[in-house]
C-alpha cells in the first residue's frame, strides 16, 4: 500500500469515530421522562380494521331447553328477534298448528311481541314451561228489545294458550288454543259463565294473525291455513276391565298432539309433559262443572297407551307426585270433558 492511500483509510477512520462521539453527547444530555412522543402508527389505507358487532356472539343451539329461556327472564327484547321466521302449518282434522324453523328460546320474545301488537295483556308466561296464556278477552253484543226499550246482551269471553314442543333440528311446534265462556246469569255471587265449544276457525284466524307477525303475507298465511288437509278422527268411551278408557283411532304421534290442545280447550291446562313417557298432568280448576259433581283432587294425569292403529287414554289423579288411580265416576267425568274437546277433531278434516 502506498503512502498515499494510508492517508486516505487513516482519514475516513477520524471521520467515522468523529460522528461516533457526536451522537453519544446527544443523547447522554437528554432524560428520558423528557422524551417526547411522535405520531401513532396508521395502518395503511389498504387494510381495515374489522368492526366487531352482537353478531360475532355464539348463537344458542337446538340442544337448549326450553327452560334456558328462565335466564333471559323477562327482559327478553323482541327487538333482537330474527325479523323473518320460516313457518308451516299442519293439520289433523280441524288441529292445526305452526312448525317454525327455530329454536324456542328465539321464539318466547316473538310470542311476547305478538300478543303485545294484538293488545292482549298475558296472565301466564312461563318460558320454562314453554306456555303462555293470555287474560280473558270480553266480548259482550247488546240488541234492542221490545217496544219498551230495553234491551238484551249476550256476553262470551274467551282466552289463548299457545304451547311450544321443541323437534330436533331447531324445529319448534306451536300449538294454539282458544277457551271460550258464554254467560249464563248473574247473581249476587258474581256472573256465572258455562263453556262452550270453541270455533276451530277463531284458532285458525289467529295462526294467520301469528304467521303475518313473524314474517309470512297475510294473503299466504290464509291460503296455507285455509287449504291445508288432515285425516278425520275415530274416538269413543268404553270400559277395559272396568276401567273408563278414550279408544282414539290415530297413532300415538297424532293422538298426543291432539290431546294437548284437547285439555287445553276443556279448561284442564297442562302444567307438565312427557312425550317419551306419554303423559300429561293437567289442573281442573278451569273446569265449568255442575254443582253436584265433585272431584277429590286438583291436578291429574292422562296417560297414553299405544296399540297399534289406535291410542288408549286413561286419566289418574295425583297425589305426591305418584299418580294414583280414581273412581270409574270421575274418571269418567274428566274424560267426557277431553271427549267433548275431540267432537271438533272428527267432525271437521
Amino acid at each position: 500500500m502506498n503512502f498515499r492511500s494510508v492517508k486516505i483509510v487513516l482519514l475516513l477512520a477520524s471521520i467515522m469515530s468523529l460522528q461516533s462521539c457526536a451522537l453519544v453527547n446527544r443523547f447522554a444530555g437528554t432524560k428520558y421522562g423528557e422524551a417526547g412522543s411522535i405520531g401513532g402508527l396508521e395502518a395503511p389505507p389498504e387494510l381495515v380494521t374489522p368492526e366487531w358487532d352482537e353478531s360475532l356472539k355464539i348463537p344458542q343451539t337446538s340442544a337448549d331447553r326450553v327452560s334456558a329461556l328462565e335466564t333471559y327472564g323477562k327482559d327478553i327484547d323482541a327487538s333482537v328477534a330474527p325479523d323473518f321466521v320460516d313457518v308451516s302449518v299442519r293439520r289433523e282434522g280441524d288441529l292445526r298448528w305452526l312448525e317454525a324453523e327455530i329454536d324456542p328460546v328465539n321464539m318466547w320474545p316473538l310470542l311476547r311481541s305478538f300478543w303485545a301488537n294484538q293488545g292482549i295483556p298475558l296472565e301466564r308466561d312461563e318460558p320454562m314451561l314453554g306456555v303462555m296464556e293470555t287474560d280473558w278477552i270480553d266480548d259482550i253484543d247488546s240488541d234492542s228489545a221490545g217496544v219498551s226499550g230495553g234491551r238484551e246482551f249476550t256476553a262470551t269471553r274467551s282466552k289463548y294458550r299457545i304451547r311450544l314442543e321443541r323437534e330436533p333440528n331447531s324445529i319448534t311446534n306451536i300449538f294454539l288454543s282458544e277457551r271460550r265462556s258464554e254467560l249464563q246469569s248473574v247473581t249476587e255471587q258474581g256472573a256465572v259463565w258455562t263453556s262452550v265449544i270453541t270455533d276451530p276457525e277463531t284458532e285458525a284466524e289467529m295462526l294467520v294473525n301469528l304467521m303475518e307477525h313473524v314474517g309470512r303475507s297475510r294473503e299466504e298465511a290464509l291460503f296455507e291455513v285455509a287449504n291445508t288437509q288432515g285425516p278425520r278422527l275415530y274416538i269413543e268411551m268404553q270400559d277395559i276391565d272396568g276401567v273408563p278408557v278414550l279408544v282414539v283411532g290415530d297413532s300415538y304421534s297424532r293422538v298426543w298432539r291432539r290431546t294437548g290442545i284437547a285439555l287445553d280447550r276443556a279448561g284442564m291446562p297442562v302444567i307438565e309433559q312427557n312425550r317419551s313417557e306419554a303423559y300429561y298432568s293437567f289442573t281442573v280448576g278451569g273446569l265449568s262443572l255442575p254443582a253436584e259433581v265433585v272431584l277429590n283432587a286438583t291436578r291429574y294425569q292422562v296417560h297414553l297407551l299405544p296399540q297399534g292403529d289406535v291410542t288408549l287414554i286413561t286419566v289418574h289423579a295425583m297425589g305426591d307426585g305418584v299418580s294414583e288411580m280414581i273412581t270409574g265416576q270421575e274418571a269418567r267425568i274428566l274424560l267426557q270433558q277431553i271427549l267433548n274437546s275431540y267432537q271438533v277433531f272428527r267432525t271437521t278434516g
